[in-house]
């Protein structure tokens, strides 16, 4: 009775190999996936970097952007304070500063 014990034997340490190796190669495959999808994270974060742009001097100054447009024509000054945002709606459309839709 000894050969059926020994080909039992086999047969599970044949399979605790094969699945053994087939665990192996999915934590592979997972580590090769996983470290694609950081890759391709890693370019879009710096493709975003890339594209974004520091504010202008307009925007940073201490007035901001509404008294850099004041100060560029003192007639401004003068406007009523509807004509002054029509006209400073207008000149930030100029100067690129308003948000693309």
């Amino acid at each position: 009775m000894p050969v059926p014990e020994t080909q039992t034997t086999v047969i599970l340490l044949t399979a605790s190999v094969g699945l053994s190796l087939l665990g192996f190669f999915v934590l592979l495959w997972l580590a090769r996936r996983l470290s694609r999808i950081e890759r391709l994270m890693t370019r879009q974060v710096t493709r975003v970097e890339a594209t974004e742009s520091a504010p202008s001097a307009a925007e940073t100054s201490a007035g901001g952007a509404f008294e850099a447009f004041l100060s560029e024509d003192p007639e401004r000054r003068r406007l009523t304070k509807g004509e002054q945002f029509a006209a400073y709606r207008q000149w930030r459309q100029e100067k690129g500063l308003n948000w693309s839709t």
